[in-house]
């Protein structure tokens, strides 16, 4: 079958149903079927990767198309950039299309069998390296339907990807070959999540320890955040909204992500500012904030986006820190740039940051409780948030700065997607935004509050250590890694010569 016009048209609605499933939308029950018309269509169609590219597109452009409105480069090169993105992100599904038809031709039943493994997989592989994106992972749809997504804690966001697959494929097959034994199928794979999200929710998952948190959300537009007559006014903000007395004494207070609008470590002012605020508040402060260090002997220094954190007892500055690990290609550096010098001379808008490898949980209170920290693009990395909790972390604390994208989908996603990262953990988490969306999210991924954008305030909430650790914690990338084994089988069954007859 060729592609025609009303199958295209087929494509683009199927892409529409799935992104009405994430957020802002929150339609998670579309994504149980979202997929029907691309299965309809990938199994007529003669070429594969053409048929998941072109839906690919799709679906990458109403995900992401958000990109093109970051107010922190020029709007041609913003949107420039989002369009190769979805692009890029579109060749994915073009593979999975193109490797469906290969097994297709060999084997319809097998085909079927190995498009789930393939797809997740495919997800699974694109969280790593430089380019690494796993934003668009079918999982995250699920975000605010809290029974559905209590099975992340059991492969990561990769295994709610997996059932959302097969949910969709029994679905297809049931419609197009009913059987009754196809029926109890799909009606098993339904209710299978809602019944362990049952059991999950109903458990104790969290130590009787608890600390309390105060979030601070200043609000500062982003065109005024890096003016320097604007520094100290920031920072008294910050300070000020910490020291509100309502009756609620905070162990842990959270600016957020650069919420020091400055090099910190440079400035004598502003450390003692900050360190004066964890003292008077008795309370450990964490805070974003630019910071840097010296790569050669030659005093060339390289720009960090880092956590710092503030202990009361120290009455000097000895904050312990950690630094983003996932820096976002061109915008926070230039991919290539250390090989190719001559990269890192084109401007664009991009900053140019670096990270050194600290990959321990930061520590809290006189105690010592861990915790993860993580900044902004950090959160969507499962296999990192994960590494954390199994090296003893008891809380997610991040630190985010939005407001580049305004009032679009952007920030609604990557509010959602830190939902995911408390379930997978079994960890609260406790999300600060300059601008919103600030959160309190439980251990069972539920928000316990949260404060919207472009709001100025403060949220006070007391957590529960976590103490479960999930087979995700306990497995790591297990689940992943057994799904680009079995691609890989499917990829040797469809170059396997076939047998003369």
């Amino acid at each position: 079958m060729k592609l025609k016009l009303k199958h295209i048209f087929l494509l683009l609605l199927s892409a529409l149903l799935l992104e009405l499933s994430f957020a802002p939308f929150n339609q998670f029950y579309t994504a149980f079927f979202a997929l029907l018309p691309l299965l309809f269509i990938l199994e007529k169609a003669k070429n594969g990767f053409l048929t998941g590219l072109i839906w690919g597109i799709f679906y990458s452009i109403f995900s992401i198309h958000w990109l093109a409105l970051n107010t922190g480069t020029f709007p041609w090169l913003a949107t420039f950039s989002m369009l190769l993105g979805a692009v890029f992100l579109a060749l994915n599904y073009g593979f999975i299309g193109m490797l469906f038809k290969m097994i297709h031709r060999k084997d319809t039943s097998l085909a079927f069998l190995f498009l789930p493994f393939i797809w997740v997989a495919v997800e699974f592989l694109r969280s790593f390296g430089t380019f690494g994106f796993p934003w668009l992972s079918l999982g995250h749809s699920q975000a605010y339907n809290t029974l559905y997504v209590q099975m992340a804690d059991i492969g990561g966001v990769y295994t709610i990807s997996f059932v959302l697959l097969i949910t969709n494929l029994f679905l297809f097959l049931m419609i197009k070959y009913y059987s009754r034994r196809r029926l109890i199928s799909l009606i098993v794979i339904l209710l299978f999540p809602f019944i362990y999200g049952t059991i999950m929710i109903s458990s104790d998952l969290s130590s009787e320890n608890k600390l309390n948190f105060r979030i601070v959300q200043p609000n500062i537009p982003a065109k005024e955040k890096w003016i320097p007559a604007n520094r100290v006014p920031i920072v008294n903000k910050l300070d000020s909204l910490s020291r509100i007395d309502n009756g609620f004494q905070p162990d842990v207070i959270v600016w957020p992500e650069t919420a020091v609008p400055y090099y910190l470590r440079s400035s004598i002012y502003f450390t003692h500012l900050v360190n004066q605020c964890a003292v008077d508040m008795n309370s450990t402060l964490i805070t974003g904030a630019l910071d840097f260090y010296y790569k050669n002997e030659n005093n060339w220094h390289s720009t960090t986006n880092t956590v710092f954190v503030f202990e009361p007892e120290k009455s000097t500055f000895n904050a312990t820190i950690y630094d983003k690990l996932h820096l976002v290609p061109f915008g926070e550096f230039t991919p290539g740039g250390t090989m190719f010098s001559w990269l890192n001379n084109m401007e664009y808008g991009q900053s140019e940051f670096s990270h050194r490898n600290f990959r321990k949980p930061l520590k809290m209170t006189s105690d010592s409780i861990a915790f993860t920290p993580m900044v902004c693009y950090d959160s969507v990395f499962p296999h990192t948030v994960r590494s954390f909790s199994a090296q003893g972390s008891k809380y997610n604390i991040l630190i985010t700065n939005d407001i580049w994208f305004g009032r679009s989908v952007g920030p609604y996603q990557h509010a959602a997607i830190s939902i995911l990262r408390a379930v997978e953990t079994r960890r609260p988490l406790i999300r600060s935004a300059n601008a919103g969306i600030s959160m309190f999210i439980d251990e069972k991924g539920q928000v316990i509050d949260h404060l919207p954008l472009y709001t100025c305030g403060i949220l006070d909430c007391s957590l529960s250590a976590g103490i479960h650790d999930s087979a995700y914690v306990k497995t790591g990338n297990l689940f992943g890694i057994s799904m680009s084994v079995i691609m890989l089988l499917g990829m040797i069954f469809s170059l396997w010569p076939k047998r003369k007859k």
